[in-house]
Parts: structure tokens; sequence; C-alpha cells
């Protein structure tokens, strides 16, 4: 193993983060490079998994014993604790100093990055420099990101133009060429792990609904659903259930509804290769997820967002349709979807490769 680099530790909490960090894990285990695991369990589903998928050992610390926070209460309950223990027992995770990397904009993203200030480490901010430049949408992102980018040291940009979003912030800016998510999606296509899918005996179009400004706002039960239900009347729906989405779904009482329609699948949280395979089969994904849209612009799946905004560039004017909920948009999207439909994009770059080739040389007394 290579010792002489500074200590590293990761700080990771939710499914993305780990999907998004497994291909930097795995780029160190084959170089060589120590490093440190703590997770947060931000979220718990499909974690183990993950790991497994990409031979990578799990978490090495454990910081929170809970339930994941798949409620508005737990999820309360979750960042009070974290926020304590960042705040007072940071050294009791972190206890010798280095550099600490957490990804993107999660809740796990700023408290990973304040436990590391906390520590006295450094902080490197994965996946820097995103922004929607709109404070509410997406919410609460867009603050977690800004709060994350002012505690950071050093940041890996996927892109010129994510760099350029920094330029006031103080810090080393390193545009890695591209987001860890290709590696990830390039990893999962290349397993050759195929699945049999109860629903594929007929065409199919993906959902995936989980954000907060959209499952718990007016606009889940007076454009979502009544959006999905009619093209539900066109076309099959596999609805993969978050956790929070189904929990939601309860609450107001439409599981059971959307459950007995013949014509829209609620199904249980995919693993993350059998989910690139359901993409790849899908006539096109409708989705609110940044990652998803990610994944789904090197795929070329049709996409079609249901959001305001989004912070990534990814797709946009190729296979990814940014709705703003217009119904007209969507109309046409659901109407000449096959349009939108485009080679896979797999660029030879490794992101995973640069982040760790600087983080061997990086000087932590700087």
């Amino acid at each position: 193993m290579n010792n002489t680099h500074p200590k590293i530790y990761l700080i990771l909490g939710t499914r993305a983060q780990f999907i998004k960090m497994a291909p930097v894990m795995l780029e160190m285990k084959q170089q060589g490079v120590e490093y440190t695991l703590i997770y947060t369990v931000q979220h718990r589903e499909n974690i183990q998994e993950i790991l497994d998928v990409y031979g990578l050992r799990a978490p090495d610390v454990v910081v929170y014993e809970g339930d994941e926070s798949n409620t508005i209460s737990k999820g309360i309950k979750w960042t009070l604790d974290m926020l304590f223990k960042s705040l007072f027992k940071a050294k009791t995770y972190i206890p010798e100093k280095g550099i600490v990397l957490t990804h993107g904009d999660t809740f796990t993203a700023w408290l990973g990055a304040l436990m590391g200030r906390m520590a006295g480490c450094k902080v490197a901010h994965v996946e820097s420099g995103l922004r929607s430049y709109n404070i509410f949408d997406p919410f609460p992102e867009e603050i977690s990101r800004l709060i994350t980018f002012s505690l950071s040291n050093i940041y890996f940009c996927p892109d010129e133009w994510s760099l350029k979003n920094l330029k006031r912030f103080k810090g080393e800016k390193i545009n890695i060429g591209a987001n860890t998510m290709l590696e990830g999606v390039k990893f999962a296509v290349k397993s050759n792990q195929q699945t049999n899918f109860s629903f594929q005996n007929e065409p199919y179009a993906l959902v995936s609904i989980h954000r907060y400004e959209n499952i718990y706002k007016k606009i889940f039960t007076e454009t979502i659903i009544p959006y999905l239900k009619e093209i539900s009347e066109k076309i099959k729906l596999v609805v993969t259930l978050h956790p929070t989405t189904r929990e939601r779904l309860k609450d107001l009482k439409l599981y059971e509804e959307l459950d007995q329609n013949p014509r829209i699948i609620l199904h249980e949280r995919f693993g993350f290769i059998d989910w690139i395979n359901a993409c790849n089969r899908a006539e096109f994904v409708i989705t609110d997820g940044g990652s998803n849209q990610e994944e789904l612009s090197y795929l070329g799946v049709p996409t079609i967002l249901f959001r305001e905004e989004t912070e990534r560039k990814e797709g946009l004017n190729e296979n990814v349709v940014l709705s703003k909920f217009d119904k007209d948009v969507i109309d046409d999207f659901v109407e000449n979807y096959s349009n939108y439909r485009r080679q896979p994009l797999f660029e030879n770059v490794s992101p995973s490769k640069n982040i760790v080739n600087y983080l061997k040389n990086a000087n932590i007394e700087k």
C-alpha cells in the first residue's frame, strides 16, 4: 500500500453518493491508496449492494445508528444528530489530519465538510461547482452546495462551466474532465449482468420521482400524479419507489390507488446495475433526479425532467427535456419521444483517476 500520501477520509451517506464515489474508491484500491470510509447513514437501502458490485469493503466507521432519513421527522432527527457530532465529536471520527472527501449536494455533503473542518482537515468537494442559481430550486440542494463550497479547500469540478461557477470561492479548483457517474455507468454496462424483468414483455417507461420540492408540495397531487395517470394510458409505467416516495404515497393514501392501476407498476428500488439495464430497455424515462439526468445522458435514453430548474447541463437539448411542468412540452415529448434517442456517450476520460492522482501528491500543510 502507498502510505506516503496524506490521510484520506471519505464521508458518504446517500445511495447516489456511493454510486458516484465507488469509482474513486475502486481507483484508490487499484493504486494502493489507503482511505477511511465514514458512513453517515442518510440512506440505508442498497448501500452494501453498491459496494459489493465494485468489490469494495464495508464502511470503516458508521456515524449514525438510527433509521435512514426517509421522512421529514426522521430527517430532522438525523440532521440534528449529525450536526452535533460534526461540531463536537469530529475528532472521534477523524482522529488524524488529512483530506476529507465529500460529494454533491446532500446534507451529508455539507455536514461531512463541516466535520472535516472541525477535525482540522482540508476538505475536497467532488462534483463541485454545479449551480442552478435559484436558491429555492432545487431545495435544499442549492443551499447545501453553497454551504459545502464555503467549507471546502479543494474543488473537483466535472467541467469548465462548473469550475467558473466557483470564482468567488478561495481554494484549488481542478477540472477532472467529467462526472464520476460516467465511470459508474460504463462499469454497469460493461458488467454484462442481464436481468429478466417481469414487466419487459411490453413497452414501458420508467418513472423516478423523489425530490423534496416535488413530493412534499401540492404539485405532487395536483400535477405530477395526474400527469402520470394520463401518460399511463399511452404506455405502461414502471415507478421505482424511493423510500421517501413510498412513504409519501402511503401518507397521501395514493399508494393503493396506483398499485391497483393495471397500467402502473410500483417497483421496489432497483439495484444500480438493474437500474441501468431497466433504463436501457425503457422507451423513455420520467425523472426529477440530477444523477438520473447524468446517467441517462450517457446512455442516450429519451428523458423528461419533472423539474422547474436543473443545475446540470448533461443531455439538455439532446436526449433530455426540461419540462418545467408545461403540459404542452410533456405531451409533445410523450408523443415524439423516439426523436430524442441518442447514441450512448462514453468519453475516454477517467475523472476518478484524476482525483486520486491529485490526492496522492496533495500538500495538507499549505
